[in-house]
């Protein structure tokens, strides 16, 4: 059965996201139902900012700091409960590419170089 989804936008248009259902039982011929969202796409998308801008946190503390983060992953809007993080059967699936420029990656060597002098006389 198709379940029409409407979301209220930020500008006040309307955005209705189309669902292939797996219930049965019985429902209106035609098209299928249209269901009115119980939050905008803003406020269901907000659940989603803040995974991403946790997710880029956690490798903006790597000791060697990326000079890119690239974090990819689906997303489904659902009308009950709004944002789902789309993933397989055991879960949500996040795709991270970490950049570093070369320039960077001398420049991180030759810290790790002068740290590990600087240990070296510490023991000393």
């Amino acid at each position: 059965m198709t379940t029409r989804t409407e979301f209220t936008l930020a500008s006040g248009g309307t955005l209705v996201v189309e669902s292939e259902g797996t219930g049965t039982g019985v429902a209106p011929a035609g098209r299928g139902s249209l269901e009115r969202a119980s939050a905008t796409v803003r406020d269901s998308l907000h659940t989603v900012v803040n995974t991403a801008s946790d997710v880029i946190d956690a490798f903006r503390a790597l000791p060697r700091r990326p000079d890119e983060i690239e974090v990819k992953f689906g997303v489904k809007l659902d009308g009950s409960v709004g944002v789902i993080l789309a993933g397989g059967s055991a879960g949500v699936h996040f795709d991270v590419t970490l950049r570093w420029s070369p320039d960077h990656a001398a420049e991180a060597e030759d810290e790790d170089e002068a740290q590990d002098q600087a240990q070296a006389q510490a023991q000393e």
